[in-house]
């Protein structure tokens, strides 16, 4: 395979997302019945064996993405790894708590780190459709999604069941109804005592808005651009300003005029999304040599072991990097 093509097979456009309409238990719920869910790398939680996957292949997380309406929710849930979200269109207002009871607006840029053992929900504000882009720590995604019980209790009439093996069954696409003792069963009140709980002072320190990004040392020297560390370990080399031990870390270079980051190798893991602007990525491994320009939206999976430069080509672009460790090494410069 020649590196272009390795190239093209690792590339997602925003253009060409293809969405599941059934990924979960809740997706015929009234309220939750009219979002869609993208699973860009990796199955991730998606409970849904139909649900497309562009890139199967994982290497320590998953990226994914929901897209919804104004007023369409998701549903009440907790996962045992990391979830972070980076909103890329609209509004979102997430909820959390056991009963949903605080909540925060996030927009355009703003990045939210949601701890884990935490139930946690999102619906779309104002009037704009809204879509973001998830990451989930882990190949594995820690077992799939917990759901609060009367999520799963909503659900029963719409043909979706959710296993205890967390498959979902649809009776509407033709799946036998399951027995009773194959269902999920339902979290005991003992069980969500559990859970924790933060106010919404106390989840600030797990969000990064946009217009408080705030620019960190640069691992390039003598180039005009502006770097952030957003979220990653609090031990890390990288002063990050979400500090959360994740498995996973983001950072983002904003670049003007042409500028471009040199050739450069990181040991971990890496995935582009380029969220504004237009970035030509030049991709370097065994010897041969590739090009792609990623546009607004698009998700590129970095070859593993491949030296790459980023050159912004018009305006301004924002391009964010998501690492597959939250203690992240930097990158080697090389000639």
């Amino acid at each position: 395979m020649t590196l272009q093509n390795q190239i093209d097979k690792n590339l997602v456009r925003y253009m060409e997302l293809i969405p599941g309409t059934s990924a979960f238990i809740d997706a015929r719920s009234p309220g939750s019945d009219k979002k869609d869910n993208f699973c860009i790398i990796g199955a991730g939680v998606a409970e849904s064996t139909r649900q497309h996957v562009h890139i199967r292949e994982t290497s320590g997380f998953n990226i994914g993405a929901a897209g919804q309406p104004p007023g369409i929710k998701n549903s009440l849930h907790s996962h045992r790894t990391a979830e972070l979200f980076l909103v890329f269109k609209g509004q979102f207002r997430f909820y959390w708590g056991n009963d949903g009871e605080h909540e925060a607006v996030l927009s355009h840029g703003d990045v939210i780190s949601i701890p884990t053992n935490l139930f946690r929900g999102f619906e779309v504000v104002g009037r704009d459709y809204g879509f973001m882009y998830s990451v989930l720590g882990g190949d594995d995604s820690g077992g799939g999604v917990i759901w609060h019980p009367k999520v799963i209790e909503d659900s029963q009439g719409y043909g979706l069941y959710l296993k205890a093996d967390g498959t979902l069954v649809d009776t509407h696409l033709g799946d036998a109804p399951p027995s009773e003792n194959e269902l999920m069963p339902l979290l005991t009140k003992e069980e969500l005592s559990q859970f924790d709980t933060y106010t919404a002072q106390e989840m600030m320190p797990f969000v990064a808005l946009a217009k408080d990004y705030v620019p960190v040392k640069q691992d390039f020297e003598g180039v005009d651009y502006q770097q952030y560390a957003l979220t990653g370990h609090p031990l890390a080399g990288y002063d990050f300003q979400v500090k959360s031990a994740d498995e996973v870390s983001i950072h983002a270079y904003k670049l003007n005029n042409q500028v471009a980051l040199p050739k450069h190798i990181r040991k971990e893991k890496q995935v582009l999304i380029n969220y504004t602007g237009d970035t030509k990525v030049t991709v370097e491994q065994n010897g041969q040599k590739a090009e792609v320009v990623l546009t607004t939206g698009d998700v590129f999976n970095v070859p593993e072991g491949a030296a790459i430069s980023l050159q912004n080509l018009r305006g301004e672009s924002l391009t964010y990097c998501i690492l597959g460790s939250d203690r992240p090494e930097q990158p080697e410069v090389l000639a």
